[in-house]
């Protein structure tokens, strides 16, 4: 219930709020994206089955429940599994700290927590130069991670890794594209995914480019529909911005959906269809007018407040999630301690458009449509009490 309702908050952001033409830069960002055939796309596996592989020399390598990790913007994988695998023997030391493979050939040492990788031919003097990949070799779980584009490099080859969909340990995909995280649009099979700034593949409503779109249960941008949450999406993908009238939709195995987002006049009547109390930005009142007001299946508060310069979309809700729903990429991205809680301010050219943080158990969001100076934004932020 909790991922349905973050996935439907989304759709609802730029309700009345201002947006720009996007099919234009879709269609350049699409155009620019290499179009992978025959990679099967699925999204229902549980995590715990053993169905998880990488793809490194052209040879299929299961690595497992654990899958694969995220570090320092790198796709990390088992070392000992894939090692093995591709020939190598495998031998540590005592802490698990220095590893050396060695398979008749190729003889490297890999050093945990140091970003220097070389290799050597197995029956000559000589070594490589240090290489770094940008991420040192980890340890999690006693099972040591490197970097899946080690094996570009002990290989001498840039597309010794393959590209491919894998889970990584909380059964989320991933794409990587000759080991390097793939993010924002794919084109797979003809069908376009998400992912957002993590490598994650998204699920439910996006935002780029401040258009919306949704993304079916696994991971493939709907067209030409009406979503479970009863929004409708034109051919490209995109939402008009409208709800879709009041009927009853048979997708994804959803019947019978009635529309989540609630209106309401104050914020007095909103709070008695929540069950947490509801606190808005003192440093608003008086300066702003109010645009909307709205819960999301009663688990989520908005507020939209207007001015001449800009719209702010202000967002509560119990948990510690991202609430905000924006996945754009921004140039800037802060993290600033206000009121004892770390909170995530990006934006672009000096302008914050979007502020995350959560404090006892409670998330909020703020996203300005035209961005606004730091310090003003977090005078709003201070004002929430």
């Amino acid at each position: 219930m909790k991922k349905l309702m973050i996935g439907l908050l989304t759709a609802v952001t730029i309700m009345g709020m201002s947006a720009q033409a996007f099919a234009a830069d879709l269609d350049i960002q699409k155009s620019k994206l290499e179009v992978i055939e025959e990679l099967p796309i699925s999204n229902s596996a549980p995590k715990d089955v053993d169905i998880n592989k990488v793809i490194i020399c052209g040879k299929n390598i299961e690595i497992g429940r654990n899958g694969v990790l995220i570090y320092k913007g790198k796709v990390m994988v088992p070392l000992k599994t894939t090692a093995e695998s591709l020939g190598f023997k495998v031998e540590s030391d005592k802490d698990n700290k220095i590893v050396s493979l060695d398979n008749g050939e190729i003889k490297t040492n890999v050093y945990v927590g140091m970003d220097g990788y070389y290799y050597s031919s197995s029956n000559a003097i000589g070594l490589t130069m240090m290489h770094e990949l940008g991420a040192e070799p980890i340890i999690e779980n006693k099972i040591v991670y490197v970097p899946i584009n080690m094996y570009n490099f002990l290989f001498n080859d840039q597309k010794a890794v393959g590209s491919f969909l894998v889970r990584n340990k909380d059964g989320q995909w991933i794409y990587s594209l000759n080991g390097e995280l793939i993010e924002g649009w794919k084109l797979i099979n003809n069908k376009w995914y998400f992912m957002n700034n993590n490598g994650i593949m998204q699920r439910g409503w996006v935002q780029t480019n401040r258009n919306w779109y949704y993304l079916l249960n696994n991971g493939e941008m709907a067209t030409s529909t009406v979503t479970p949450d009863g929004y409708k999406v034109d051919q490209s993908g995109k939402w008009d911005g409208k709800p879709a009238s009041t009927v009853a939709t048979q997708t994804e195995d959803v019947l019978d959906i009635i529309n989540p987002i609630e209106g309401f006049d104050t914020i007095d009547e909103a709070q008695k269809a929540l069950k947490f109390k509801v606190t808005v930005p003192k440093e608003l009142l008086g300066k702003y007018n109010i645009k909307y007001i709205n819960t999301i299946s009663r688990n989520l508060f908005q507020i939209c407040y207007i001015s001449k310069q800009s719209d702010v979309l202000f967002r509560m809700g119990q948990g510690i999630e991202d609430i905000s729903g924006d996945y754009n990429n921004y140039k800037t991205n802060n993290i600033v301690n206000i009121n004892g809680s770390n909170v995530k301010l990006k934006g672009d050219n000096n302008l914050i458009k979007v502020a995350v943080w959560s404090v006892n158990n409670m998330s909020y969001s703020i996203s300005v449509n035209d961005g606004m100076k730091q310090d003003d934004i977090i005078k709003i932020i201070k004002s929430t009490s």
